[in-house]
């Protein structure tokens, strides 16, 4: 009985899992030692990893969490007015694809300031002992909207920094924080409301949450990227952002590459060394919607326990919930509260899976790769160079 209860529940918290969608793919999480590059490190306070209910509700962790990043100067660059680039990683931490731009953008001579979002939490697992894998499970990237705007915050007062040319480019979860870090919202409750960046790039971010007001965006022009394939991801909840952000008069595209992975422009490091393709099995939800739920006549404690984290519901819940057969409704509220009550921290719920897929496939494309590099080139040439 205990072995089922266990399964059960490792499945529950699987369900929503954005496995880690990086350059190097690991099943303990943030990596073991701290990445060292050239410049200079410079620490600044951001939040440590709280549960996406506390960040959706605006609440404040009462410690601070200090992280880094890694400020770089192009060679020959002045001493005043230099553009950057906000560099944000993915799950695994920073790796070939975060070092891979890192050269591109000093030798456009553009500065360079690589946030270490991974390492300063790696203690996140001690606070949620039940994170499987690891802690990306609890905070789904949401870590990396409040490190682009205190990194934003920090850059805009430096010295030989042009605060009017700041740009950001992230990786998987970190195109997270590059692209809602513009929701007006997240902006008002967690950093620099006010200040924005003058560009930003999301490469293969997650697309498919739709928040309150997450069409109230500051005025940066944004450049998605992404495979049509990506399994971490989705191109077609991209799009269909993109589509809705567009009517409202946003500066925003979404270029699909056909046939393409996640993780398509550069090679994927493993254990065993660089890797074209590799192939993770796990439960991945990419190709279902899910969006912020304030209904609490549905989310209260009767249903989901004392202290549940659930806010995202898979679209349509609702609607099935006012229809659905009385004992499925307490199947799932009943399965749903066992997890809380496990410790299993998991802000959704989910009444229809046959939008899971079951292997999760990161490639290099070579071609995809130098057509992503020269429209982003071209991009920050426009809006942070000329």
């Amino acid at each position: 009985m205990k072995a089922r209860i266990f399964i059960l529940a490792s499945v529950f918290l699987l369900v929503f899992n954005l496995a880690i969608p990086t350059t190097v793919l690991s099943e303990n999480g943030p990596p073991n030692k701290e990445w060292k590059g050239e410049g200079t490190k410079i620490e600044f306070p951001s939040i440590p990893v709280i549960t996406v209910k506390d960040f959706l509700n605006g609440k404040v962790p009462e410690k601070t969490q200090t992280i880094w990043g890694t400020l770089n100067f192009p060679a020959n660059a002045p001493d005043k007015n230099v553009p950057v680039v906000v560099v944000l990683h993915g799950g695994g931490g920073i790796h070939d694809s975060e070092e891979r731009w890192l050269g591109i953008f000093n030798s456009m001579g553009l500065a360079t300031f690589m946030v270490d979002s991974n390492y300063p939490r790696r203690k996140c697992k001690k606070m949620f002992r039940k994170a499987i894998p690891n802690c990306n499970d609890v905070h789904k990237g949401i870590t990396r909207i409040v490190d682009a705007r205190r990194a934003l915050e920090l850059l805009s007062k430096h010295p030989r920094i042009d605060p009017a040319r700041i740009g950001c480019l992230g990786s998987s979860l970190g195109g997270i924080g590059c692209l809602y870090q513009s929701v007006k919202r997240f902006q008002k409750m967690w950093g620099a409301p006010g200040i924005e960046f003058a560009a930003s790039v999301p490469m293969y971010p997650v697309c498919n949450f739709k928040y309150l007001e997450d069409d109230v965006m500051s005025d940066e022009p944004i450049r998605i990227h992404i495979g049509d394939l990506d399994q971490y991801g989705s191109s077609e909840s991209c799009v269909k952002y993109v589509e809705r952000l567009r009517l409202k008069g946003k500066d925003i595209t979404a270029t699909v590459y056909p046939g393409v992975h996640h993780t398509f422009d550069t090679k994927i490091t493993t254990q065993k060394g660089p890797q074209t393709t590799f192939k993770q099995k796990g439960q991945f939800t990419a190709q279902c919607n899910f969006e912020e739920n304030t209904d609490s006549s549905v989310l209260n404690e009767e249903n989901l326990g004392e202290g549940f984290h659930q806010i995202l519901t898979q679209v349509g819940f609702n609607e099935w919930l006012a229809s659905a057969e009385e004992k499925k409704k307490k199947k799932l509220f009943k399965w749903s509260k066992k997890g809380n009550e496990k410790g299993f921290v998991n802000p959704t719920i989910m009444f229809d899976r046959s939008c899971i897929t079951k292997v999760g496939t990161s490639k290099y494309d070579e071609e995809a790769s130098k057509k992503v590099t020269k429209l982003v080139k071209e991009f920050f040439t426009n809006t942070l160079i000329k």
